[in-house]
């Protein structure tokens, strides 16, 4: 019997007004996990002032709650780069161990990507980018 395909959790946030760049990410995240042959769990925003705190994040919250409760099945938090979750090493890493705790692995559609266990102290496999 075959696994079932990757289930893909989208993660983005935005500060602004303007949603231009954030449709383009989106777009870009939706576009590779169709190339890979995942499943889409949905899209996870925070916006405005949600996007800029370091510690609670209504949507980034929801979708750990939301990676937890399809247990059984592999999950990935999917971003379009690191800065999605900080531009802060130290809040980025807090993120992916939270993510990670949930039970999925992160990628960027750069093909960046950490997994439980893959790295002993928990740094990402490749440099985060950032494009502005």
């Amino acid at each position: 019997m075959t696994a079932p395909p990757v289930l893909a959790f989208v993660y983005d946030r935005c500060a602004t007004t303007n949603r231009a760049m954030l449709e383009l990410r989106l777009a870009a995240c939706t576009e590779h996990l169709v190339e890979h042959g995942w499943d889409s769990a949905g899209q996870f925003v925070d916006r405005g002032d949600d996007a800029l705190t370091n510690d609670t994040r209504p949507q980034f919250d929801e979708m750990l709650r939301t990676i937890t409760q399809a247990a059984g099945r592999e999950r990935v938090c999917l971003m379009f780069d690191w800065g999605r979750l900080s531009h802060d090493v130290g809040h980025r890493q807090d993120f992916t161990h939270a993510a990670l705790g949930a039970g999925a692995w992160l990628a960027t559609v750069n093909g960046e990507s950490v997994r439980m266990g893959a790295v002993p102290d928990g740094r990402l496999t490749g440099a985060p980018q950032v494009i502005a």
